[in-house]
């Protein structure tokens, strides 16, 4: 059909063969507002589905919460106002005149923050300059995974950013680990860990994120036995609390 006709057929003498032609290409009836959703668990939330066509007898929505029955047209509202679904999966329907249907599914991303931040390496106790150690930080009750990204901070620096895979949509604990190498000027420094949720373009323009208590390094610094004449009143202590001697 081309752009210049002008279409004014009624219901009751719509003709057979274009809604045949419409049911076998992709045209779509309905029109979502807003089409993707980034949600809270937890949280209310609403789709709109509206039509401005005329062979459209009805509509409405399918949802195991929020479905609103088969309703005249032009709009409908799909609406929970506490959404404790991890995988949504309503859908908009319309009825067309010959008794056939259109469905339409809005994509809903259901995220939640991770209920608690940690560096269980807080216990270990003092590190000895020169040596390595892993630092790890586990993350739990997060959702979904694949949109969270963990970065490491020494003082205010980022010194690691770990994003990671998967498929899960449901929370799950996870975890990150910072390989450091222990330096005498470390200590003193605060370590932490930052769980972020990026979900845009649709989610929040500033990511949720959760941070870890600090941990502060405490690094025993390594002296030489060919120095222990030198009085330690001499000696540079800068960024040591406490000695270790080679023996």
């Amino acid at each position: 059909l081309s752009s210049d006709v002008k279409l004014s057929w009624t219901l009751d003498h719509m003709d057979q063969n274009f809604m045949s032609v419409l049911k076998h290409t992709m045209f779509q009836p309905t029109v979502m507002n807003p089409s993707e959703i980034v949600v809270t668990f937890g949280d209310p939330v609403s789709v709109n589905c509206s039509t401005s066509a005329r062979y459209v007898t009805g509509m409405g929505w399918e949802a195991p919460f929020g479905g609103t029955g088969f309703k005249p047209p032009p709009v409908v509202t799909w609406r929970v106002d506490k959404l404790e679904e991890w995988t949504p999966s309503p859908f908009c329907y319309a009825t067309l005149a010959d008794g056939s249907r259109c469905t339409s599914h809005p994509v809903i991303i259901v995220y939640k923050t991770p209920d608690f931040v940690s560096v269980p390496d807080m216990a270990r106790g003092p590190m000895v300059e020169g040596i390595g150690y892993n630092l790890k930080c586990d993350i739990y009750n997060v959702a979904p995974v694949q949109n969270l990204i963990v970065k490491w901070y020494r003082g205010n620096e980022t010194v690691l950013t770990q994003t990671f895979n998967g498929s899960a949509l449901t929370p799950v604990n996870t975890s990150s680990t910072l390989r450091i190498s222990t330096q005498r000027d470390y200590n003193g420094l605060i370590f932490r860990c930052e769980a972020e949720l990026h979900l845009r373009p649709k989610g929040p323009k500033f990511p949720p994120n959760v941070t870890s208590p600090p941990y502060t390094a405490v690094v025993l610094c390594k002296i030489s036995t060919n120095l222990l004449h030198v009085s330690l009143s001499t000696m540079d202590l800068h960024g040591c609390c406490e000695f270790k001697r080679d023996h």
